[in-house]
C-alpha cells in the first residue's frame, strides 16, 4: 500500500478548490508527523510551506494514495520531471508517525532548494496553525 503525507496546501482544510479536485481519490487520512523543519514562503498568490531536514516535528496527514494522480500533484508542486534537482520540490519517502503510534513510509514533498532569508520559520511545525495565527491566506495555485 502506498501512502502520501501532506503538511500544507494539500491538506483538505487548506487546499485551494483546484487542488481539492486532485485530492478526490485519496484514501482516508490520519493525523501524523514527520521529522524536519517547516518554513513559510510568501507568494503573491498566498503562503505555502517548505519542509527541509531538521530535528523538529512537522504536523500533517497521512493518506492512502488510492488512485490519486501524483503526476498532477507533482505539477502543482512544481516538480521538474526532466530534472528533479531543478524543481521547487522533490517527492521523497519518509517515516511518518501516526497519532496512534504506528509508523509507515509515506511520500512527502520535500523542498528542493537552499533556505533563503525570505523563508519564515514555523517552529511548531503546523502550517494550518501558522495560517490561523498570522492571518495569511494559503497559496491559491491559480
Amino acid at each position: 500500500m502506498r501512502f502520501l503525507f501532506f503538511y500544507g496546501v494539500l491538506l483538505g482544510d487548506v487546499a485551494p478548490p483546484a487542488v481539492k479536485t486532485l485530492l478526490a481519490d485519496l484514501g482516508p487520512g490520519r493525523r501524523a508527523t514527520v521529522t524536519g523543519r517547516l518554513y513559510a514562503a510568501g507568494d503573491p498568490q498566498g503562503a505555502y510551506p517548505v519542509l527541509v531536514e531538521g530535528t523538529g516535528e512537522v504536523q500533517g496527514m497521512v493518506h492512502e494514495a488510492g488512485s490519486v494522480d501524483t503526476e498532477a500533484l507533482d505539477r502543482f508542486e512544481r516538480i521538474d520531471p526532466d530534472d528533479p534537482d531543478k524543481g521547487e520540490y522533490r517527492r521523497i519517502e519518509m517515516d511518518a508517525v501516526c497519532a496512534d503510534g504506528t509508523h509507515c513510509v509515506a511520500e512527502v514533498y520535500f523542498y528542493n532548494h537552499a533556505l533563503s532569508p525570505q523563508l519564515r520559520p514555523i517552529p511548531h511545525g503546523d502550517f494550518a496553525r501558522f495560517l490561523k495565527e498570522t492571518g495569511h491566506q494559503p497559496y491559491s495555485g491559480t
